[in-house]
């Protein structure tokens, strides 16, 4: 949470405990794992009287992770609309939902009570001193926990047009299915600075994230969005979203943005610690071994990184790649074992050795582009379609001094359609 959002809650502390009720507050910040039992269990045990523990559970609030002010402004927008307003007092309600498509229906993350996961202690300590072991426990923080973000669509100029009924396939090549209520899971890592400023903040990605959180809710995903993780906080994430629920949906994606590089064949991305992870490993993380509730369904991968530092300002010359390819004998019958990577599509912002253009003002090209073909034609185009469109936009920008950039994709063992029929739903609506 940053400093504003802090200083808010604190300044308004009093009213804040007046205009909402201790219980359901609890309930809340439990059910959307902003807190964990545990440290609930803890402010009771210490604080004995309830105006206290209530004083106590919004200081705890302020000392969670970066998406906890909004998590906290989506519950008093549910449960308590005066602590609302005192939160966010030149709130608009059309504000909020300026992005939202009337006929969007409401996208469900699973079908169990969210899992509470063990949280690393930092050692922090609240108001820099402890009285006791257990208030120093009080200070436990982790950005670690997997933590859906709020249904509530960030400010943005994309409106995702609503399918009216699922789309007809071309007769040769199937579809995956994507008509279920839980449509998909979005999981975001944005990594804006970087430790020690190794490498340049990314100015305007916090744009970028905006854009596709919004992008993807309307869509009917359910999304995940983190900024400045560390390899250790995305290595945890991974595992805890590997072990839920959530990916008993219908298509997986994920959206990674940095600063990145590629080297002798590799493409590196580089973390909140400049710690180096390989896009292969990333993927390695979710074939068919190592990821078995995603076998057989879509995943996207959008890899938003530079791949180098040339820019790329284009050549008047054309030329050809040819290429051999393989046969196998037809004689013998196939083999009916799984692919270890398949159903797999991988989207670049740029080729290798060229960098990817961001603008302070309105975001990476590859996001901006993205948002505004999915948002257009999602509703009645194949995803591979969708990323040549993408394409086709994007290579039109340019910069001062000409530059350009070519985005590009990869696919593995991706046989089948993805139409992503948003707003469309074969499963009754289940409230």
């Amino acid at each position: 949470m940053n400093n504003n959002d802090r200083l808010m809650i604190n300044v308004n502390l009093e009213k804040l405990i007046n205009n909402t009720n201790y219980s359901s507050l609890r309930a809340e910040c439990i059910l959307r794992n902003m807190l964990s039992p545990t440290m609930v269990s803890r402010i009771e045990t210490i604080a004995q009287d309830e105006i206290t523990r209530h004083k106590k559970l919004f200081e705890k609030i302020t000392k969670r992770g970066p998406k906890a002010f909004e998590t906290l402004l989506y519950i008093c927008q549910l449960k308590f609309p005066n602590a609302y307003l005192i939160l966010k007092p030149s709130s608009n309600a059309n504000r909020m939902y300026q992005t939202l498509n009337p006929q969007r229906v409401r996208s469900v993350s699973c079908n169990v009570p969210p899992k509470v996961y063990p949280i690393r202690g930092t050692g922090d300590v609240e108001d820099g001193k402890a009285n006791s072991l257990a208030e120093q426990e009080l200070a436990e923080e982790s950005k670690c926990m997997l933590q859906l973000y709020p249904d509530i669509l960030p400010t943005s100029s994309f409106s995702v047009k609503c399918s009216e009924g699922p789309t007809q396939t071309h007769p040769k090549v199937p579809a995956y299915p994507m008509k279920s209520r839980n449509r998909g899971v979005a999981f975001i890592v944005n990594v804006i600075s970087f430790l020690k400023d190794v490498h340049p903040k990314r100015n305007g990605a916090n744009i970028d994230g905006q854009n596709l959180i919004s992008l993807f809710q309307q869509l009917g995903f359910v999304v995940f969005y983190y900024e400045d993780v560390t390899m250790a906080d995305l290595k945890e994430l991974l595992v805890q979203l590997k072990d839920s629920e959530h990916l008993s949906c219908d298509c997986f994606a994920f959206y990674i943005l940095s600063h990145g590089d590629h080297r002798k064949g590799s493409d590196f991305i580089f973390l909140h610690d400049n710690s180096i992870l390989r896009v292969e490993d990333l993927l390695t993380e979710f074939n068919t071994v190592n990821c078995t509730k995603l076998i057989r369904k879509p995943k996207l991968f959008f890899i938003s990184i530079c791949r180098g530092i040339h820019s790329d300002f284009g050549s008047y010359r054309l030329s050809t790649n040819t290429e051999r390819d393989g046969m196998i004998d037809s004689k013998k019958p196939l083999p009916s074992n799984i692919a270890t990577y398949c159903d797999m599509l991988v989207c670049y912002a740029t080729v290798p050795g060229f960098a990817a253009h961001r603008d302070t003002n309105t975001g990476s090209w590859f996001v901006e582009s993205m948002c505004k073909i999915w948002a257009e034609h999602a509703h009645d185009t194949d995803v591979e379609i969708l990323m040549k469109l993408v394409g086709e936009y994007a290579s039109t920008y340019r910069t001062e001094t000409a530059a350009l950039q070519t985005i590009c994709t990869e696919q593995r063992g991706f046989f089948k359609q993805l139409y992503l029929n948003p707003g469309y739903y074969e499963q009754p609506n289940e409230i």
